[in-house]
C-alpha cells in the first residue's frame, strides 16, 4: 500500500492527467449544470424533418453495456445516457454524473444528477448506476465489457444522488472506462421485463426512445420530448442497415438515405457533384491493422513469420493506391492522436528481409499457405485492402486466401477464437494507451488476437501505476515490445469520409458516434 503522501501526491497526478484535455469546468469537480458542448442542440425553429442514416451493419443487441461493438455502440447511445462522455475534442465532460473525486487511492465517489427521469417515468438514482455496473461484472449476463472493468470490487450507493466505486487495485483510467463504456438503463424496466424482452425493448434516459426494431433492416427512434437537456430537433430517427458500400451510395444518391460514413475513396467526386450530397471528413481515433493471430496452432506462432509478414506488405503503397491518401500511416499500436503514443520502430516494406526471415524458420515462401479474414464494407475499401495485402504478399511467393466475412460474424469469429492465421480489424475510439493494449493484447480479452505471457506480465505491472511519468514508461516499453514481437502488422489512423445531406447541420467526430441530438436541419 502507498504512503499516505505519495498516494494524495499520485492522485494529484492522476486527475491531471486523466483531465489534462478537458477545461477548467469539467475537471474532478465538474458543474452541477451541463456545459455549453451539451445545451446547444435544441432549436425549436429548426425544421422537424426526420433523418435517415445508412449504417453497414445491425445491433447486436439494444442491451447496453452487452456487446464491445461500435455498430451497436453508436446506435444505441441515442437511446441511453452515460455517466460522463467527451466532447468532439475527446475531453471529458459531465452527463448523468455531475462531479467525481477520489476520495483514496481505491475509492471514486460520483455526485449524480437531480430530477432526470427515464422514458418510462422511472426515477434515475443512484441505485440505476449499481445496477448496471454490477451487470457488467456478473459472468451470467456474458457482458464483452466484463474484461475491461474486472478490477471493480463494489458499488456503493451512498444516498439517492452519491454513489462511490471501490476497486481491488488502482484504477487510473476509471473515468476513461466509465465514458467509453458506461450506459444507463432503467433497473426496474429490465429486471421486471427480463433481459431477453430488454433486449428489445430498452429503456434509457436519452434524447430518443426505442420505437421497433426489424432484426438487419432497420432501427426506428422518436424524440424524447422530456429529454432532460430539451426536446430533440429531429423528431424521428432511423439507422437503415444496408452492408454494402455501392448500395448504401447509391440510397444516398436516390435521396434515401441522408447520411452515411465510409464513403469510398473513389465515390468522393460522385457525392461532391450530386445535387443533394457534400463530403465531411475527420481524423478518427480508430486505427486499422492487420492482426497475426497467435490463438491460431499455425506458422505465425513464430516470430520470425509475423516479422516477415510486417515486412512483406507495403504499406505507404496501400494508402497511396487502394484509400487514395485518406487515412494516416502506424508504426505501432497507438496512433499519434492517442495521448500515450510513442514513435516506435517501422519495418518498412522490404521483401529480402521477409524472404530471409521465413528461412531462417525453416519455411520456403512458396509453401506458405495463409489465409487472411477481412469483414465486408465495415471499413473504408476493406475487402479491396485484404485482396492488395494477398497480392503483396504473393509477391514473394506466399499464397493468401481472402476470406470476406459479413461484420456480426466476423467479430463473433474472433471472439470464439475461430480465427486462423490473419485478421483485419479497427479499434477505437483510441484515446489512451489501457484501452487499446489491455483489450487487444491479453489472454481473456474478447478481440484480442495475440498473446505472449512475458507481455501480458507487462501490461498488468502498468495497469494499476498512478504515477504518469510510470505509467507512461511502462506503456512505452509495451509499444515497443508489441513491434518487435511482430503481434500486428499496424496499417493506418483511420481517416473518415462522410457523405452528408447538404441541408443537414453535421459535423462529423473524431469518437465516430452519431449524436443526433446535436444534429438538425437547416431553416
Amino acid at each position: 500500500m502507498l504512503r499516505k503522501n505519495h498516494a494524495l501526491l499520485y492522485l494529484f497526478l492522476l486527475v491531471a492527467v486523466l483531465l489534462a484535455a478537458c477545461t477548467p469546468e469539467t475537471a474532478g469537480t465538474a458543474p452541477t449544470t451541463p456545459p455549453p458542448q451539451i445545451q446547444s442542440a435544441g432549436d425549436n425553429n429548426a425544421p422537424s424533418k426526420d433523418l435517415v442514416i445508412g449504417f453497414e451493419a445491425d445491433a447486436a443487441t439494444m442491451l447496453a453495456n452487452t456487446d464491445v461493438n461500435y455498430v451497436t455502440d453508436v446506435q444505441i447511445r441515442n437511446i441511453y445516457d452515460p455517466l460522463i462522455d467527451r466532447d468532439k475534442n475527446g475531453a471529458l465532460i459531465p452527463v448523468l454524473a455531475t462531479e467525481w473525486k477520489n476520495l483514496d487511492p481505491l475509492t471514486w465517489e460520483f455526485k449524480l444528477r437531480q430530477g432526470v427521469k427515464f422514458t418510462n417515468g422511472e426515477p434515475f438514482h443512484a441505485d440505476a448506476v449499481k445496477y448496471n455496473i454490477d451487470y457488467i461484472l456478473d459472468e451470467k449476463n456474458n457482458s464483452f465489457y466484463r474484461s475491461r472493468w474486472k478490477d471493480i470490487k463494489e458499488v456503493k450507493v451512498v444516498d439517492e444522488n452519491t454513489v462511490q466505486i471501490i476497486t481491488v487495485q488502482p484504477f487510473p483510467t476509471l473515468l476513461l472506462r466509465i465514458a467509453d463504456d458506461l450506459l444507463i438503463m432503467a433497473p426496474k424496466h429490465t429486471q421486471e421485463v427480463g433481459l431477453e424482452k430488454a433486449a428489445t425493448d430498452p429503456v434509457g434516459t436519452g434524447p430518443y426512445k426505442f420505437e421497433k426494431w426489424t432484426r438487419d433492416e432497420s432501427l426506428q427512434l422518436v424524440a424524447n420530448d422530456e429529454y432532460w437537456q430539451g426536446a430533440p430537433t429531429i423528431k424521428k430517427l432511423t439507422f437503415k442497415i444496408i452492408p454494402e458500400f455501392s448500395a448504401r451510395l447509391s440510397a444516398f444518391l436516390s435521396g434515401e438515405i441522408h447520411l452515411f460514413k465510409n464513403v469510398p475513396v473513389d465515390s468522393v467526386e460522385r457525392v461532391k457533384n450530386s445535387d443533394n450530397g457534400k463530403i465531411e471528413m475527420v481524423g478518427s481515433s480508430r486505427i486499422n491493422y492487420v492482426a497475426l493471430n497467435t490463438f491460431y496452432d499455425g506458422p505465425l506462432k513464430d516470430k520470425r513469420v509475423r516479422q516477415a509478414i510486417n515486412y512483406a506488405i507495403d504499406v505507404d503503397e496501400l494508402l497511396k493506391s487502394v484509400l487514395n491518401g485518406y487515412g494516416t500511416k502506424m508504426t505501432g499500436p497507438l496512433s499519434k492522436v492517442n495521448a500515450d503514443y510513442t514513435e516506435t520502430k517501422d519495418y518498412g516494406y522490404d521483401p529480402d528481409k521477409a524472404i530471409a526471415l521465413l528461412k531462417e524458420a525453416n519455411i520456403d515462401p512458396k509453401t506458405l499457405k495463409l489465409q487472411l479474414d477481412t469483414p465486408n464494407g465495415r471499413y473504408p475499401m476493406d475487402t479491396h485492402v485484404a485482396q492488395a495485402i494477398a497480392s503483396q504478399l504473393q509477391k514473394i511467393g506466399i499464397t493468401v486466401t481472402v476470406q470476406a466475412n459479413e461484420w456480426g460474424n466476423h467479430l463473433a469469429k474472433i471472439r470464439q477464437h475461430e480465427m486462423k492465421d490473419m485478421f483485419i480489424l479497427g479499434w477505437g475510439p483510441a484515446f489512451d494507451a489501457q484501452g487499446t493494449i489491455e483489450n487487444l493484447f491479453t489472454e481473456k480479452a474478447p478481440y484480442s488476437g495475440f498473446h505472449d505471457k512475458e507481455v501480458e506480465a507487462m501490461i498488468q505491472k502498468a495497469l494499476p501505476v498512478f504515477d504518469p511519468a510510470e505509467r507512461k514508461k511502462g506503456f512505452d516499453e509495451l509499444q515497443h515490445r508489441l513491434v518487435e514481437e511482430a503481434a500486428w502488422v499496424p496499417l493506418w489512423q483511420q481517416g473518415d469520409l462522410y457523405a452528408v445531406d447538404k441541408n443537414l447541420e453535421f459535423t462529423p467526430r473524431a469518437d465516430e458516434k452519431f449524436a443526433v441530438f446535436e444534429m438538425k436541419w437547416a431553416k
